[in-house]
């Protein structure tokens, strides 16, 4: 017999509650120093309820990472008629990150624990990095071969550039919150792209900035 509707609405109610309030705890204390205990106390639920949902901790920890990532895969999108409109989702989402600082301590100690070869997101983070690097590096291609960047740049290079200048940016402000991230991207790109393609980029932020705003006054974790 299929589930009436009300109840499915309820499940996928108590399965995001779960997943923001586990957001919050590995966000804080890491996957190992995190508890499923702490997550069910944020909740109001038990820790049998908890992994009725989600059945190990490994399990809700790769739900949370893919939680987030769905948001963030799907506001830097890859267009090849419009690789300047990449550049400024980029920022779109380096905004958005520094008003949800949970998100930014999540992902900052989650990734670090998972260099160990046996933590269970280590192969999550190892494909996420090797996406984000092609996303980069594809971009900064087509922004050379429009003419937006000077030629004899490599575009690879530029992109492993970018997510690793991203990362650390995002660990300094962490540390010191008075580190602005996107004011050291915006010095980034205006170094490699041309005025005009910058000038562009900014444009496409202005037309943008209503939509991040509302994200960012938005209640919870992005769905």
């Amino acid at each position: 017999m299929a589930r009436p509707k009300g109840d499915q609405a309820a499940t996928a109610a108590r399965r995001l509650a779960i997943l923001d309030a586990a957001l919050e705890v590995f966000g804080t204390s890491g996957f190992n120093g995190g508890t499923l205990k702490q997550v069910a106390e944020i909740v109001g639920i038990t820790e049998a309820g908890i992994l009725h949902h989600f059945k190990t901790k490994r399990d809700l920890l790769l739900e949370v990472l893919k939680h987030r990532d769905e948001w963030s895969s799907g506001s830097i999108e890859q267009d090849s008629g419009r690789p300047l409109q990449y550049v400024a989702n980029w920022f779109h989402v380096m905004e958005y990150n520094q008003a949800h600082p949970g998100i930014v301590e999540l992902y900052t100690v989650i990734s670090a624990e998972s260099t160990a070869v046996s933590h269970p997101s280590h192969k999550f983070f190892q494909q996420r990095y090797n996406e984000v690097r092609k996303l980069t590096s594809d971009n900064f291609q087509q922004l050379i071969s429009a003419g937006h960047v000077s030629r004899g740049r490599d575009p690879k290079m530029l992109g492993e550039a970018l997510v690793a200048l991203s990362d650390g940016l995002q660990v300094q402000w962490l540390l010191d919150s008075t580190t602005d991230i996107v004011k050291h991207m915006e010095a980034f790109y205006r170094d490699v792209l041309t005025p005009a393609a910058w000038l562009e980029v900014c444009e496409i932020r202005k037309e943008n900035e209503g939509v991040l705003q509302a994200q960012i006054a938005a209640i919870g974790q992005p769905a």
